[in-house]
């Protein structure tokens, strides 16, 4: 069968789907609204205690989940209805965007004038979404009613429902036997327990199961997609009570100075110039007066997760426009994420943001009328850039500015919140005007406006004196490739096998996404599909990004690699279905256990590649809590040296005249002594994790910590404050003790 702009139709046997019928997004509505009050109700509640200092008779784990709800529906649920978009998920992924976008925006005005009045601006925000959700209840229109629903079909939900059910009750055992400092050269993947394995096969037959039947049910596959995220992503952080991912604590950190300060400090760290993210989360600590913000930082995995898998859908969609490929693309894009960027961080939050417009201009391509290319390259090379695609039938031209003015809203939430991601959009949005494939053909000129506006006054401190090595990675390919892939191989031969994996697993899923985009030729947006596939790896033309950009770039471009992945995928089990002579029935049995197979091996691919560095990435809570008792109790004007990494460290002591310093070259691994006796810090911090990523990455025996550690305890130069299995903290002995509060 060939795929063209002619088979979108509505929903049959095989799942596709008709852009302009009116579907559950305005039967949805009322409940996204009632949703939104309600969340507006809590956090007006939450606020008004934090500004009388009552809040604290609120448990910290419910007011942590009343502030992320408020930053996730709060103004967006009414603003999406307001808008009318006839694609829930689209729907959805506005909802969430705009209303990040509205915190980063406002967050960053309040700590860039110096003025951060959390509880205030959150009372504003809940007045103005509160309006907002009277007036868009005042548009709804009655939904049709819908026949009663077949009760195999509500059967057949509820028992798999019950199935995801019981395989998070068997996860939640898995990661309480889990003991992830165990974990060696191949990461997690041997030490996972029978009630993992089985818990993984569980869902992996939800969703094929799901997948196979007649009609999609989004519910079913929702709640097994978000049971295979935290099966994949949380397992060691869940295991260890904190968040596997050591950098989110340094982000906890930024967001502890700029609340302690009330605005940016002075120049100190790179990611103060893109500090959106940072002031969001300022802002949302003073608006629930959060004491602890390790919820977020455990439970953003799932949560990022979730809202991402949104976007996904509304592209795969648009891409392929059928259902059933929209939703084993969301799956694959899962089960491919061994990149670990959907931590507490700008990245994911600005990758969100970046799916969300990219989702909408191709919601747009898809629907609106497109003037045809005419054959002749030269002819197509002269009228393809000077056309213009049509509006969305249905959608006016009141909705179509105004779905404008919302993303250049989003647009500018991501100028200020990252760096790399900017450059992709910029570049993104050119190729939908050079393609003559978007209705806002100056749109790119807006964001380059605003990046080069930021860049020229919020990034100064970040270019300032320092213009030879910003501009340095320009062009420079090769190191970049070698930085992001070559350099993280590691030493040690079991991992580098490992390593190995993570980039075969990439790169087949590179390879079936060109296979699957090159059948959709007929299809109008397959250029710019491509194109989409492909703009996020001209990153390494700009930037190295500390050797992170070749990572960065799949995690941009992965959202539309997957949809295309997904259709080769469904082709080459038509083709062995036709050799084989099976049947073609979406019920045959077979058929459903052979894809069992399939996404529970990819699964644990996943389980292994996205757990490889547990050894050395995994946190104890007994590292935290020590690591914070240090930065409260050391006297001002102390020297911490770091042995390995501690990003637990960061935190608004900086300035307050304590140092925090990491070994400066790789000579130190053959003289730790010495170099701590050089440096001459108050204290060392060290932990197990250090010697294990100096073992996996550089080829150094995993002892050479304790030996060094050792003779500065044995000569008296420094004493014990702390020792565990995972932890050593020595002082000065030439200091007052201190006592770790």
């Amino acid at each position: 069968m060939t795929i063209t702009d002619t088979t979108d139709a509505p929903e049959d046997a095989v799942g596709r789907a008709d852009p302009t019928r009116p579907d559950s997004s305005y039967r949805g509505a009322q409940a996204l609204l009632f949703a939104a009050a309600a969340v507006a109700i809590a956090s007006t509640a939450l606020a008004i205690l934090a500004g009388s200092d009552h809040a604290g008779a609120v448990p910290n784990g419910l007011r942590v989940a009343v502030v992320v709800a408020a930053v996730t529906l709060l103004p967006g649920a009414p603003i999406a209805v307001l808008l009318r978009l006839r694609q829930p998920a689209l729907v959805g992924s506005v909802t969430v965007s705009i209303s990040f976008a509205t915190m980063l925006i406002i967050a960053q005005a309040e700590v860039v004038t110096g003025n951060l009045r959390p509880v205030t601006v959150q009372l504003y925000i809940c007045a103005v979404s509160a309006a907002l959700i009277l007036w868009a209840s005042r548009t709804l229109v009655p939904a049709v009613p819908r026949p009663r629903p077949d009760r195999t079909a509500v059967v057949t939900r509820y028992a798999l429902l019950g199935a995801v059910a019981v395989a998070v009750v068997l996860f939640a055992h898995a990661t309480k036997v889990l003991r992830p400092q165990a974990s060696g050269a191949l990461g997690v993947i041997t030490h996972i327990g029978f009630s993992y394995l089985v818990a993984l096969a569980i869902v992996a037959a939800v969703i094929a199961v799901a997948l196979s039947r007649a009609r999609l049910d989004p519910v079913v596959l929702g709640a097994a997609g978000l049971a295979l995220i935290m099966f994949t992503t949380m397992y060691v952080s869940l295991a260890d009570g904190v968040t596997s991912i050591p950098t989110a604590y340094t982000h906890r950190g930024l967001i502890d100075i700029i609340a302690s300060l009330q605005g940016l400090p002075p120049p100190s760290d790179a990611r103060f110039s893109w500090a959106g993210f940072f002031s969001a989360g300022a802002h949302m600590s003073g608006a629930g007066a959060l004491s602890d913000l390790s919820p977020m930082l455990l439970w953003a995995p799932l949560f990022y997760g979730g809202v991402t898998m949104l976007p996904l859908y509304s592209i795969a969609l648009s891409l392929t426009g059928r259902r059933r490929v929209a939703w084993i693309a969301v799956i694959l894009y899962l089960s491919f994420n061994w990149y670990q960027q959907d931590y507490f961080a700008p990245q994911p939050t600005a990758t969100m943001l970046y799916l969300t417009i990219c989702a909408l201009l191709l919601w747009q391509l898809r629907s609106a009328p497109l003037p045809s290319a005419p054959r002749s390259w030269r002819r197509w090379i002269v009228t393809v850039p000077r056309r213009t695609l049509g509006t969305v039938p249905g959608v006016g031209a009141g909705r179509t500015l105004a779905i404008e003015a919302l993303m250049i809203v989003l647009i500018a939430a991501i100028v200020i919140t990252h760096q790399l991601t900017p450059i992709v959009l910029i570049a993104a949005l050119f190729l939908f005007s050079l393609t003559g494939t978007t209705r806002y053909r100056l749109l790119w000129l807006f964001a380059v406006a605003l990046f080069v506006a930021w860049f020229s006054y919020g990034a100064v401190d970040y270019w300032k004196g320092h213009l030879a090595y910003v501009l340095g990675d320009v062009g420079q390919v090769s190191g970049a490739v070698q930085g992001g892939v070559s350099d993280r191989i590691g030493a040690d031969p079991l991992y580098q096998k490992m390593q190995y994996l993570r980039l075969a697993a990439s790169g087949a899923l590179l390879m079936f996404a060109f296979a699957g985009w090159l059948t959709y030729r007929r299809r109008k947006t397959w250029l710019i599909g491509g194109l989409l596939c492909m703009v996020p790896f001209g990153l390494v033309l700009v930037q190295s990004y500390g050797g992170e950009v070749v990572i960065r770039c799949f995690v941009l471009a992965s959202p539309f690699i997957a949809p295309y992945a997904a259709d080769a995928l469904v082709r080459t089990f038509a083709i062995i279905r036709r050799f084989t002579g099976r049947s073609a029935q979406p019920r045959h049995w077979s058929r459903t256990v052979a894809a069992t197979a399939a996404i529970l091996g990819i699964a644990l691919i996943l389980t292994a590649t996205r757990g490889l560095n547990t050894s050395f990435e995994h946190t104890d809570e007994d590292q935290i809590r020590y690591g914070d008792a240090l930065m409260r109790s050391v006297p001002q004007g102390s020297e911490i040296m770091v042995i390995g990494t501690a990003a637990g460290l960061v935190s608004a002591r900086y300035f307050d005249d304590v140092r925090v310093a990491t070994m400066e070259s790789f000579e130190c691994l053959d003289d730790l002594s010495g170099c701590v006796r050089k440096e001459n810090p108050d204290f060392v911090f060290t932990t197990r994790q250090s010697s294990a990523q100096i073992y996996l990455q550089y080829g150094y025996s995993q002892s050479v910590v304790d030996q060094q550690l050792g003779m500065l305890v044995g000569s008296d130069e420094y004493r014990v404050v702390v020792e565990t299995a995972d932890l050593t903290i020595l002082q000065n002995a030439s200091t007052p003790p201190v006592v770790l509060k």
